[in-house]
């Protein structure tokens, strides 16, 4: 079974309900993670990743949360996808990294890089903005 993680589920969960708010105030991680239906623990390491690729900005202080760090037109699933999951390969002959040595020889590995193809356009094309 072909299937993203729980961690690319609850990121998406979780941008949604701050794009949802639309807030210039941040939003408490206990907030989202309760709305959400997931772990506080968890949803931290989540924003964690996210706040490195500027997906969302963590704010400090006793006011302090989570809001998006770009508006939601602009953020792709393929980005959070790739952030979540680190890239996206359907099989291992088209990882970036410790690619198969036998994709010039293979033939499947074009009908793999034509579905992953597939795949990543989709995602590419839908933005956050569309899941609200």
């Amino acid at each position: 079974m072909l299937q993203i993680t729980r961690q690319t589920e609850y990121a998406i969960r979780g941008l949604q309900e701050l794009a949802k708010r639309d807030s210039v105030k941040p939003v408490q991680l206990k907030v989202i993670a309760q709305t959400c239906g997931v772990s506080e623990a968890f949803l931290a390491k989540i924003f964690q990743m996210l706040s490195q690729q500027d997906i969302v900005k963590s704010h400090r202080g006793v006011k302090g949360g989570f809001s998006l760090g770009r508006p939601p037109e602009e953020i792709t699933l393929r980005s959070v996808v790739e952030v979540c999951e680190g890239g996206i390969a359907l099989n291992h002959c088209l990882r970036a990294i410790d690619a198969c040595d036998r994709q010039m020889e293979c033939q499947i590995s074009e009908a793999w890089r034509t579905a992953q193809e597939a795949l990543v356009a989709a995602l590419d094309q839908t933005k956050l903005s569309d899941l609200l």
